[in-house]
């Protein structure tokens, strides 16, 4: 008998606040589209492509679909359920709008012929599966607590370095083409979760690893030395403490000896990172909501 095939897919609960004039408490909004082959009201989503991480294809479909620009925040549970030969797994995340609507705006295809944007109540009455009632049960969770909206902190381990030498200086040590190339590999990923400010260790194979993302969104790339192999916990906790300040979502790189005390500030438990690994700290008035691996 042959194996089931599990397919992946990915989307996102997208919100926005209300456009309009100011209320003491601005109603939230989320969107839903409407598929014609199927007759039914959901969340945006859509399976991977070939080499694509799920973080890039929840915001390339969610983009392709409802003709909105987003960044991943809060993840969402996992649906799975059964289609033809197999089973779809989809990941989702609150997804929140970073651009006007009428840059990209929505036009109606063969997948989606309608979208709206409506209240969560109204969500409800509209959605037509049950999963989907399930995830805006969460996010309305979240949001009673303000949590679909928290800040982000990416933690990166550099990627794979050529190996320690006499001959070259330690800081200046390369990344490997194995580093390189998964240094290039971070990019849509950080960007997926619309990552706006970089901090580095000055060493070269960090700032190596998080060059490409800050090259490709034109931002400074910042050498921090209290993110240094060399360091002192009083200073990591000093640098990741006003990163944690900082509304717009950070990418910070350093080194395997210097995580613990990185994790130590955030209040994690250390993570174990492979060379070029991640970990997405989600969080909002100094308490972590939600943490996940990079893929």
């Amino acid at each position: 008998m042959a194996s089931e095939r599990t397919t992946t897919a990915a989307g996102g609960v997208v919100w926005r606040k209300r456009p309009g004039p100011r209320r003491p408490e601005p109603r939230v909004e989320v969107l839903v589209v409407h598929r014609p082959s199927y007759d039914d009201w959901t969340f945006p989503k859509g399976k991977t492509d070939p080499g694509e991480t799920l973080q890039q294809t929840a915001v390339r479909e969610i983009g392709e679909e409802a003709g909105v620009r987003v960044r991943l925040g809060h993840p969402l549970r996992q649906v799975s359920y059964p289609i033809s030969g197999g089973t779809k797994v989809v990941a989702y995340w609150c997804a929140r709008v970073t651009g006007p609507d009428d840059d990209t705006p929505f036009r109606p295809n063969k997948e989606v012929d309608e979208i709206r944007w409506v209240g969560l109540d109204e969500a409800a009455a509209l959605l037509t599966y049950h999963h989907d009632l399930g995830l805006l049960e969460e996010f309305r969770e979240l949001h009673a607590r303000q949590a679909h909206r928290t800040r982000t902190l990416v933690v990166l381990r550099h990627g794979k370095a050529q190996p320690r030498s006499s001959d070259v200086d330690d800081l200046a040590r390369p990344l490997t083409p194995t580093g390189r190339k998964r240094a290039d590999a971070l990019v849509p990923v950080l960007e997926a979760y619309g990552v706006q400010r970089v901090v580095s260790s000055p060493a070269t194979r960090c700032t190596q690893t998080v060059e490409p993302y800050a090259q490709s969104v034109s931002t400074f790339l910042e050498i921090d030395d209290r993110l240094s192999e060399q360091t002192r916990a009083s200073q990591v906790r000093r640098s990741v403490d006003t990163l944690m300040d900082r509304k717009k979502p950070v990418a910070l790189c350093s080194h395997r000896p210097t995580l613990p005390s990185i994790f130590d500030a955030i209040g994690l438990a250390v993570a174990d990172l492979a060379p070029g690994d991640g970990v997405v700290v989600h969080h909002r008035g100094g308490v972590i909501e939600a943490t996940e691996r990079l893929a």
